[in-house]
């Protein structure tokens, strides 16, 4: 079962820093519970960061194709100031492959002490 999620975002998948050797898909599989670990780099906050990401259903993902996701950061006290609708981030495997940004910031998944 997922955590309760900190926030809501949209991800559009551009696969801008695979170069033509890579394979520009990404995907989601019940096998992994539906959920994704990935760094991420996010507007307001220095660095690359960890993010945990879980969608409704599998499926594999294509440049222009987007997808809502519900994201637990690892290091919630880097994020809890900077985390509101809006703000931007992309994601990184060997090279930017995501845009991000923020719908919906959800209280309940913050730790009470950040």
């Amino acid at each position: 079962m997922p955590p309760i999620p900190q926030f809501t975002a949209e991800l559009t998948f551009h696969f801008a820093g695979h170069g033509p050797e890579r394979r520009h898909s990404f995907g989601f599989d019940e096998g992994s519970g539906l959920h994704r670990r990935l760094p991420m780099r996010m507007d307001g906050v220095d660095g690359l960061n960890t993010v945990g990401m879980w969608v409704d259903k599998a499926n594999t993902f294509r440049a222009c194709d987007t997808v809502l996701v519900r994201c637990v950061v690892i290091a919630p006290d880097l994020f809890h100031d900077v985390v509101q609708p809006g703000v931007q981030f992309e994601l990184w495997d060997g090279g930017y492959f995501a845009r991000g940004v923020v719908i919906e910031r959800h209280e309940a998944g913050w730790p009470r002490a950040a």
